[in-house]
């Protein structure tokens, strides 16, 4: 196991700081859940992802999908857990864009006609939305619909915001 060179001590209370550059490259922030275990008398501590991939989750993108005639996908706070794409392209376990973060941590539904926006690497002149998952008060993810065309429409934020219903209740 490689050592970065820093150390930390103990407090009291049992906890440790990790520090910033640390938390910056691996994306830790505020409120993350980290998974701790033991192997080989060391500690490893994992980010703990709340929401998986799911068949039952499949299968209602893939509806939206078709009723819509839009691509969607559904991520964690930082990266796409799947997505309802008609392309050969796999994009699991990309991570997002500092500014679709960025929106989805604002926990508010954000909507845009035709406009560049950088959902992983790659900027797309997109319309799209974007509709947090909140559960128990607790950001897990989004939902992003978007399209290639101008022709975001209010069904479409109906579907989505039905959707986000559906996903709290089936993710509590």
């Amino acid at each position: 196991m490689k050592q970065s060179g820093l150390t930390r001590r103990i407090d009291e209370l049992g906890r440790i700081v990790i520090p910033k550059e640390i938390r910056k490259n691996l994306k830790i922030r505020d409120s993350d859940e980290l998974e701790i275990s033991v192997k080989d008398g060391n500690i490893i501590l994992n980010k703990y992802e709340v929401i998986e991939k799911d068949k039952t989750i499949t299968s209602l993108l893939q509806t939206i999908s078709k009723t819509c005639k839009k691509d969607i996908l559904f991520t964690s706070k930082d990266k796409i857990i799947d997505y309802s794409l008609e392309s050969k392209n796999k994009i699991n376990d990309l991570e997002l864009s500092n500014s679709i973060i960025k929106i989805i941590e604002n926990r508010q539904q954000v909507s845009n006609d035709f406009t560049k926006l950088c959902i992983t690497k790659n900027i797309l002149d997109i319309s799209y939305i974007i509709n947090p998952i909140i559960i128990n008060g607790d950001l897990l993810g989004s939902l992003i619909l978007y399209s290639e065309k101008d022709d975001i429409n209010d069904l479409d934020r109906d579907i989505i915001s039905f959707s986000n219903l559906f996903l709290e209740k089936y993710l509590e």
